[in-house]
């Protein structure tokens, strides 16, 4: 439950910074009239949650494909690694 409550806490706060950026930077007459369609600001709502949610699911799938070593690297530091295999040569019968 922990997990996906910061799952959802985290794509909402994506879809409110991607439909901040939309309103921001995109004109939707000017959107419209390269893609020869009439586009509103509510079109920018349905392309901010496009962009969110498949940012949400390549990330998902990105961070399956870490290895191990590469997701302790980028969550600890250097001490906190060489503390741990300090404590695995310990444990280690010889």
């Amino acid at each position: 439950m922990t997990l996906m409550t910061g799952v959802f806490i985290c794509y909402v706060a994506l879809y409110v910074v991607n439909l901040a950026w939309a309103f921001f930077v995109l004109d939707p007459a000017l959107m419209g009239s390269y893609l020869h369609a009439s586009l509103g600001y509510g079109d920018l709502f349905v392309l901010a949650w496009f962009v969110a949610s498949a940012a949400t699911v390549g990330g998902g799938l990105g961070s399956g494909l870490e290895s191990d070593e590469a997701i302790r690297a980028a969550a600890y530091s250097k001490r906190e690694e060489d503390r741990r295999d300090r404590l695995a040569r310990r444990k280690r019968p010889t």
